[in-house]
């Protein structure tokens, strides 16, 4: 039997309190537990208090329809969604009735003057949805969302992934909550604390404990009853072409990163990342780079076995192909044309976006959706589908870790397997170690671990991307 919508769980309840208790608060819960039920709840709870006349919510883009959908879900307040386009925006604007109020974070500058005029009309909360987003400080979208904050009457943030990627994430989403009396009034200030120099962290203990006294942070495996989730790697070998292409390209780079010095390497960072993403590129298929390339890339045929064996089992569910390169998907939905593929990518405007999730979630036909993380990782519930494989992986921990968790939520009713796809000897076992490494820097801070070994601390890469680099060595 379905659960009722209204009802909270128990870990929900004490989230809303939270907020409701506190004027600037972090909400930093596990992805899949129900973050924006709890703020909803608490807005509401709110406004029946007499604290609040609403909310002005920013999210993603993609999310906006999401937000609706869940306000409409657990409460009875009306809300007006800022539609894309100026004209569309000042529609939202015309009446002031709603409770709510959400605009993605890329309208925020364009509307800055029309939403300090809203927050400053009655007292609003203003919430910053995958507040991760203004991760960088010198971001424009970062600057025009941190203007709006002083007219707000509370403040809150949401994001199961704070530290996106690094530390330093955290100080502008902090700044924003408290304007600088948890971790600095500015960035060099907060890099003074806790930036060591050579390039790790020091006082993380410190900062941990700064995080923690204005947010709250629960996991999955505590906090609910969910189905266990099964990560496994499954190693590669390339050949043929493939393996060519590869050591060409990563020979060539290893040349050139050997002529430079120290100094050099620094300046060079930008660009030496760039050619590492591309040799993924080629460990994923390499008719990304070269149109002459006409042989099977040893993860496609992988990936071909791993769908028949999947969706063949009795009582198959569905699968997700996540894969980095959006180069990559016209072309996986042509190989699967059989699975009645859809996808998701940055390049589809919103009505194309909600097509591809409901035709995942209701046609029984679709078994298959490929997907861009960077895309599709954020606010989505998939848990149609319990498989999601790997087709390939960038450096950036955001995009792993909130788009393995469309899947693995609460609603989610089988066991999850996440398959990771890896060339071995390639680029793939380096980014491989990077994630893992970021994950447990993260969930030191965030407080999901106890503990934080020295040379994760400082970031200490070992051999392997040498070794890599220069196999014969």
């Amino acid at each position: 039997m379905p659960r009722d919508t209204k009802v909270s769980l128990p870990h929900q309840v004490e989230g809303t309190e939270f907020l409701c208790r506190n004027e600037r608060a972090a909400l930093f819960d596990e992805q899949g537990l129900g973050k924006s039920k709890q703020l909803i709840d608490a807005i509401a709870a709110q406004i029946a208090a007499g604290d609040v006349a609403g909310a002005v919510i920013v999210c993603p883009n993609g999310l906006k329809t999401n937000w609706a959908e869940e306000i409409a879900k657990f409460s009875d307040l009306p809300v007006a969604v800022f539609g894309a386009g100026r004209k569309a925006r000042r529609s939202s604007f015309a009446k002031l009735r709603a409770a709510f109020y959400v605009i993605n974070y890329e309208a925020v500058g364009a509307e800055l003057a029309s939403l300090k005029a809203l927050l400053r009309f009655k007292p609003m909360a203003l919430v910053l949805d995958e507040s991760h987003r203004i991760k960088t400080a010198e971001a424009k979208v970062t600057a025009a969302v941190l203007q709006l904050r002083e007219s707000a009457h509370r403040r809150y943030i949401l994001s199961g992934t704070p530290v996106a990627n690094k530390p330093d994430d955290l100080w502008s989403q902090f700044y924003f909550l408290d304007d600088g009396e948890a971790l600095g009034s500015t960035l060099s200030e907060f890099r003074s604390r806790y930036r060591s120099e050579g390039g790790g962290y020091t006082a993380l203990q410190d900062l941990r404990e700064r995080v923690g006294a204005i947010s709250i942070r629960r996991l999955k495996d505590t906090a609910v009853s969910l189905p266990s989730k099964k990560v496994s790697r499954l190693r590669l070998s390339m050949t043929g072409k493939q393996l060519e292409l590869y050591d060409s390209m990563r020979n060539e780079l290893a040349i050139w990163v050997q002529s430079m010095d120290g100094e050099q390497v620094l300046k060079e960072a930008e660009a030496i990342l760039a050619r590492l993403v591309r040799l993924a590129q080629l460990a994923s298929d390499p008719s990304m780079l070269d149109a002459s390339y006409d042989e099977e890339p040893c993860k496609l045929l992988a990936l071909d076995t791993l769908l028949e064996e999947v969706l063949s089992r009795p009582q198959a569910r569905k699968v997700i192909v996540w894969t980095s390169f959006v180069a990559n998907i016209a072309a996986l939905e042509r190989r699967y044309a059989r699975y009645r593929p859809v996808s998701l990518h940055g390049a589809l405007n919103g009505p194309e976006r909600d097509a591809s999730v409901r035709a995942f979630k209701e046609d029984s036909e679709v078994k298959l959706m490929v997907a861009n993380p960077a895309a599709a990782r954020e606010g989505l519930t998939l848990t149609e589908a319990n498989v999601a494989i790997y087709l390939d992986r960038t450096f950036n921990l955001v995009d792993y870790l909130q788009s393995q968790d469309r899947i693995h939520r609460i609603s989610q009713t089988s066991e999850c397997e996440i398959v990771l796809l890896l060339a071995k000897d390639s680029i793939d076992e380096f980014v491989d170690f990077c994630l893992e490494q970021k994950t447990r820097l993260a969930r030191f801070v965030q407080q999901d671990a106890e503990e934080i070994l020295p040379a994760d601390a400082a970031l200490e890469k070992p051999d392997i991307l040498r070794a890599l680099l220069w196999p014969e060595a």
